[in-house]
């Protein structure tokens, strides 16, 4: 995912990138999705869906309901042991993301020092 920053600030050089970064912001817009990338972050294996919603203390049906929303975004897959499916993290879509953010920060950061410096200009000659 690339974005390119212009004079309408960071903007995605496709339509399917702009969607993908907008299906993870808004994936991990809810506070139990958070959570559940943050348990399968931690965890080293990658577990059975029953077992996720015992840990989690969720119904298998809330539980569905958030993993579809994280594999939607790219976030997570269900990948199949039987009869039982298991949860894999995908740290792509996070790490698209975070790039996303990264880029946004140097964007505003470089806006708001030519601003600092604007303002500097101003106190230095009031004349001006």
């Amino acid at each position: 995912m690339v974005y390119s920053t212009g004079d309408g600030g960071l903007q995605a050089r496709t339509e399917g990138d702009a969607d993908r970064l907008d299906a993870v912001f808004a994936a991990l817009s809810h506070r139990s999705r958070r959570d559940l990338v943050v348990y399968l972050a931690a965890r080293t294996d990658s577990p059975r869906m029953s077992q996720v919603a015992a840990d989690r203390g969720v119904s298998p049906q809330l539980l569905n309901k958030h993993t579809a929303a994280l594999e939607k975004a790219g976030l997570v897959r269900r990948v199949g042991d039987g009869r039982e499916r298991r949860l894999v993290l995908d740290t792509v879509a996070l790490i698209e993301a975070q790039q996303w953010i990264v880029r946004a920060r140097e964007y505003w950061t470089a806006r708001l020092d030519a601003l600092d410096s604007y303002i500097s200009t101003l106190e230095d000659d009031p004349d001006a």
